[in-house]
């Protein structure tokens, strides 16, 4: 008896290996003075592919739409450089003035959606572009989204701005052939601040004028001097495309596998005719209907040999019929489970992302989840918050704000239980003023209440009187303040 493996042939996809970044379009343009090199540098991957990714992955989307969310989904808001000051006209002025511009960022969508997509690309391919649009007074007025795959840099340039300080800048070409019908050989870009007078077509315009190519922001993750960054999860790459592997041999086997729950063997004996007609219909309809899947069957057999053989208990060729158990040597599951698991923890922590933010909480408390969302915010999101928001604060610094900026906003993780700990001794001790509970009730009641009246709401309750109290020392001024002082310190804290 001999046997054979068949094997199936199959045009796989390509892994986004990283490959040697090489040269394009070598180009040198402009006069002595403004003569800027244009040679175009390959990705190290190949970056449409790393968008797709997302696609066939059942962990991948969810980390990087946990990053979108976290980063830049709650939105915009505004904060006085100095706290503690009293508002003044001026300052309310530049409020409404960054408010509005803020506003006005994107007039086809929220500003903190095209943060949210520049977020979601850079964690998909380690880049992220925000173009920069400027008004005919040179004003910046608007943002708007790049897609991170059609986008090449060139190689570093030195230039010299108008202060006398030089700086190392790229230039970037966006080519979508498909999409893009205006740039056969694509759209120029120059980096925010540079004042090279680039035009869109490539070219340095000359007789000063100011070029036509607009201005953008490029993040990326890793090392800032190299031209492209690369996606945190690159380390658990292989993993997220075995786990797609994976699922797709369980689809296989699921759709196209053969169970063969029972082996008929027959010893010295053949199926009659009728038999193997009747065992042919009954396989077909247990594949066709469910319900004919409980029924009995009877099969019949013939003697191979002569009659006289029958007789006797003891002849070897007496005919038998066995019925095998199959059913304990079969797959009962889908493969690769275990792998999977591992692959999703592999891809969690490549984001340093706890399980409950991509839906995982079943082993979770309150306890668990609230430390874990707290340290995630303090080492993750926060960190890209800051690092997001100072880029739009630069964008604006022409507008020279004195008293304001944006920042993007935090989600509420405040434990009640925790400030209520510390509030009973505070304010039993009397070391509590009225006003310095209206914030935190405010965001309890999710309802604004404005600060009472009067000096006396100022005061914790049980004071004698206005005279009597120390307000420098209660409210925390000096940093030798008394035990009220550090309690009302931390209460505003808690209530930012």
């Amino acid at each position: 008896m001999t046997s054979k493996l068949i094997d199936s042939v199959s045009k796989a996809k390509s892994i986004p290996i990283r490959k040697a970044i090489t040269t394009e379009n070598n180009k040198i343009v402009g006069s002595e003075n403004l003569r800027r090199d244009l040679t175009l540098l390959s990705a190290p991957y190949d970056l449409t592919v790393l968008r797709t990714i997302g696609e066939t992955s059942d962990i991948l989307n969810q980390c990087i739409e946990a990053y979108a969310q976290n980063v830049a989904g709650f939105g915009f808001e505004l904060k006085y450089n100095e706290d503690d000051r009293e508002e003044s006209a001026e300052m309310k002025s530049e409020w409404d003035a960054l408010d509005s511009i803020l506003h006005d960022l994107s007039l086809d969508r929220p500003a903190k959606e095209i943060i949210a997509e520049c977020v979601r690309q850079t964690e998909e391919t380690g880049n992220g572009y925000l173009e920069v649009i400027r008004n005919g007074s040179g004003d910046v007025v608007g943002i708007n989204n790049l897609d991170a795959e059609y986008m090449t840099a060139t190689k570093i340039n030195r230039v010299t701005d108008s202060g006398g300080n030089t700086r190392r800048v790229r230039y970037f070409v966006f080519r979508d052939t498909l999409d893009d019908s205006g740039r056969v050989n694509g759209t120029w870009f120059k980096m925010f601040d540079d004042p090279t007078p680039l035009n869109v077509n490539g070219s340095i315009a000359e007789d000063g004028n100011a070029g036509t190519a607009t201005e953008l922001i490029q993040f990326k993750i890793g090392d800032y001097n190299k031209p492209y960054g690369v996606p945190r999860y690159i380390g658990a790459l292989i993993k997220i495309l075995g786990n797609r592997k994976a699922d797709e041999l369980n689809y296989s086997y699921f759709t196209q596998g053969r169970h063969m729950p029972l082996a008929i063997v027959l010893e010295n004996a053949q199926l009659t005719a009728q038999s193997e007609a009747t065992l042919q219909q009954y396989a077909n309809d247990v594949s066709s209907q469910s319900a004919q899947q409980h029924k009995f069957l009877l099969v019949e057999a013939e003697k191979v040999g002569s009659e006289e053989s029958m007789l006797g208990d003891d002849d070897k060729t007496k005919p038998a019929v066995h019925f095998e158990h199959l059913a304990d040597v079969l797959q009962k599951d889908a493969l690769f489970l275990e792998y999977n698991d591992n692959a999703v923890k592999r891809v969690l922590s490549a984001f340093r992302l706890p399980p409950v933010y991509v839906g995982l909480s079943s082993d979770y408390n309150r306890a668990t989840v609230e430390t874990a969302k707290q340290l995630t915010e303090e080492q993750v999101f926060q960190p890209l918050r800051e690092s997001y928001g100072w880029q739009i604060n630069n964008i604006l610094k022409d507008y020279e704000f004195k008293h304001v900026h944006m920042r993007l906003k935090t989600p509420d993780i405040q434990n009640t239980e925790d400030i209520a700990a510390i509030l009973t001794p505070a304010v039993n001790a009397g070391a509590v003023a009225p006003n310095d509970l209206r914030d935190i009730l405010s965001k309890v009641l999710n309802k604004h209440l404005e600060n009472f009246d009067g000096d006396q709401y100022n005061l914790p309750l049980n004071s004698a009187s206005p005279s009597a109290v120390d307000v420098t020392k209660a409210y925390g001024g000096e940093p030798d303040g008394e035990l009220s002082g550090m309690i009302r310190r931390l209460l505003r804290k808690a209530a930012k």
